[in-house]
């Protein structure tokens, strides 16, 4: 589950930059095939930002009762690590599907 999405069609391997890219368009073109599909998330991603805001709000709460001054940059930067992490898992969230509209204009 952990991987890069494919092309539904042809089933290219699309890079991470491509897979970013793709996502962020919406209605992609294929490099390989040409055909066009759209790139959803993933319904499980709702469940991975949930855990790592989980993992976060426990991270600086540990930090918090572990530090003898309360240092506020420290706090500032694990939570900028854990949304850099977020915010770098997300193409490995991705879906690509087949796009309806290529369809319905070859009919």
């Amino acid at each position: 589950m952990f991987r890069l999405p494919l092309c539904p069609h042809c089933g290219t391997v699309y890079h991470y930059k491509d897979t970013k890219k793709a996502a962020r368009e919406k209605h992609h073109t294929c490099y390989h095939c040409h055909k066009e599909f759209r790139a959803t998330p993933f319904p499980g991603v709702i469940v991975i930002g949930g855990i790592m805001l989980i993992l976060c709000i426990g991270t600086n709460l540990l930090l918090l009762s572990r530090m003898n001054a309360l240092n506020l940059i420290i706090l500032f930067g694990a939570t900028i690590i854990y949304i850099l992490l977020c915010y770098v898992l997300i193409p490995f969230f991705v879906r690509f599907v087949k796009d309806d509209r290529d369809e319905r204009k070859r009919r």
